[in-house]
């Protein structure tokens, strides 16, 4: 995506609603951005100060997030009549998070003068869109059948398709250390999911559940890699992005919802149980904002630094989710979620060391899809 000189980076929350999906591939351009932004009011901070208040941007956007995440797709909502129902409509929700951040795009392009004019053709979108759309509806839905824990694993366990797919469609090649992390990851992942209870409360179906969960994996795997290949060559801003990929999700999220009926249908349950509408908001709002201090962080303090606030981020949103909504996990489940998430810090120190080892040297550092 972009020029070959940008440097991309693949990130595991759910910004989809911005400009990639779940997991995003940001690309920096010399173009100025939201970053820009966040950096000039926070001039005359120290170097701590920075990164603790990008730590608290970060921690507090992205796990209020996964709360509502939860809450909007696990939890039935009451009307005034005090009658109990579930939100279902996950088509529905990606709109409106597509909407959202579109039009959040648009203002901040019209403030900062700079031209709305797509850079790539517009086909080249909608390709990244529809892979894009498809991966964040499958999140979604996955929450009907699987609780937010089995959702947040089954994200981390994304690494080993991504290597795969970036093998066979891009011809990227993988050190020994890259599958062992994967596998490791892999393997703490399946000690979670075959140790406990992995379902929401009111399905049992949860074989289902991880079909979608391994859906959003393919399409999220193929979303990075399509964007990488569809938008080479072209030198283009965050914001350019958030707006076109954006606006043709939201085309084709009204497309589906139109020829399925539930477009309306689902305007009449928000209207009827008010709390969707809360919710819904709260979450695009929290994604699209989560999304600047990412800019920045990465901007300010690298991929690196942010991959490990990125990985405590989901520790905490695992013990939230416990919490809050109950979801009682088995010794075994506590142990195969300590091998995935010590498997990431140790990728992420292994990184760090590797980055260190590349400039003391004098060579530029790569990234591949592993290093993302």
């Amino acid at each position: 995506m972009g020029s070959d000189n940008n440097n991309s980076l693949e990130i595991d929350v759910e910004t989809s609603n911005n400009n990639t999906s779940t997991t995003s591939t940001i690309t920096t351009t010399n173009t100025p951005s939201s970053s820009t932004q966040i950096s000039n009011a926070a001039n005359g901070l120290s170097y701590n100060t920075k990164l603790l208040l990008a730590t608290g941007g970060i921690m507090g956007f992205f796990v209020f997030y996964g709360i509502l995440q939860e809450r909007l797709m696990g939890v039935p909502y009451q009307n005034e009549e005090g009658e109990e129902a579930y939100f279902t409509d996950s088509t529905f929700l990606v709109l409106s998070n597509r909407v959202f951040a579109a039009l959040l795009a648009v203002v901040i392009v019209l403030q900062r003068g700079e031209s709305l004019k797509n850079v790539a053709p517009l086909q080249k979108y909608f390709g990244v869109a529809l892979s894009n759309f498809c991966a964040t509806w499958c999140q979604y839905e996955a929450l009907k059948y699987v609780n937010f824990p089995t959702q947040t694993l089954g994200k981390c366990g994304k690494m080993l398709p991504v290597m795969l797919v970036g093998t066979f469609i891009s011809g990227k090649k993988y050190n020994l250390k890259d599958y062992s992390i994967a596998i490791s990851i892999t393997t703490g992942c399946m000690i979670f999911f075959l140790t406990g209870k992995i379902s929401t409360n009111e399905s049992s179906n949860t074989g289902y559940g991880l079909l979608l969960m391994a859906a959003y994996m393919f399409f999220d795997s193929f979303t990075s890699t399509f964007q990488e290949k569809m938008f080479k060559g072209y030198t283009m801003s965050t914001y350019d992005q958030m707006i076109y990929v954006n606006s043709c999700s939201s085309i084709i999220a009204v497309l589906i919802l139109i020829g399925n009926g539930r477009l309306f249908p689902a305007m009449q349950f928000i209207s009827d149980h008010k709390g969707v509408f809360y919710d819904s908001t709260m979450l695009s709002i929290c994604a699209s904002l989560g999304q600047m201090v990412i800019y920045y962080t990465i901007k300010e303090f690298g991929a690196l630094i942010f991959s490990t606030i990125m990985v405590t981020r989901q520790v905490i949103s695992i013990i939230l989710s416990t919490i809050i909504y109950l979801h009682p996990l088995s010794n075994a489940q506590w142990f195969g979620a300590l091998i995935v998430f010590a498997t990431l810090y140790y990728k992420s120190m292994e990184d760090q060391k590797k980055k260190h080892g590349h400039s003391h040297g004098g060579s530029k550092e790569s990234s591949s899809n592993s290093d993302k």
